[in-house]
């Protein structure tokens, strides 16, 4: 009997020891995915930054560029209205003489 009863003790305390060892696992697991989430958050987080930066950049780039086209439009507007009223004095003055010359 004191066998048997040994026995007995022997496999209750292996399955004591086998709790402990599933709650200790349970606990690190627990604890790995905390862990992981807060690193997958702060990565999320970081990229997220990231990405704005990112796009701050190029809206920057595209404004820098936008302006540089709207001098270049600009300057060409104004080279365009100077030879139009070029023309247009040489008009004034051709209409002049049409003029002079048609009453005299």
């Amino acid at each position: 009997m004191a066998n048997i009863s040994e026995a007995i003790g022997s496999i209750r305390q292996a399955e004591s020891e086998a709790d402990s060892m599933i709650e200790e696992a349970n606990k690190k697991s627990t604890e790995m995915i905390q862990d992981a989430r807060v690193k997958v958050d702060s990565s999320i987080e970081a990229a997220k930054l990231e990405a704005q930066d990112e796009a701050k950049h190029i809206i920057l780039a595209k404004e820098e560029e936008a302006g540089k086209e709207a001098v270049i439009i600009t300057n060409q507007s104004e080279s365009d209205i100077k030879e139009s009223l070029r023309g247009s004095e040489n008009n004034v003055d051709d209409a002049a003489e049409i003029i002079i010359e048609t009453v005299l």
